[in-house]
């Protein structure tokens, strides 16, 4: 799928998390770019960093840690 390359608030990321099998998406905080691989598993969803570590993830403990990151989505997977 093509997606739309705006930049999108954690919220609006995780919404297509549970619509799609995977996001690809570039974490934006002012700082610094780096690309996470986000996908959603039923009750957690999984946050893979550039770093190859997957963090499982409540929908509140993910939107507490990126309050105010912006995410450009790069690629969907559906």
């Amino acid at each position: 799928m093509t997606p739309n390359r705006s930049k999108v608030k954690s919220q609006e990321l995780l919404r297509l998390a549970r619509q799609y099998k995977y996001i690809e998406a570039s974490l934006n905080n002012g700082f610094l770019n780096a690309t996470h691989l986000v996908r959603f598993g039923g009750r957690k969803y999984f946050d893979t960093g550039i770093d190859s570590q997957e963090i499982s993830w409540t929908e509140k403990e993910f939107l507490s840690f990126y309050e105010k990151s912006f995410w450009k989505i790069d690629q969907i997977i559906s």
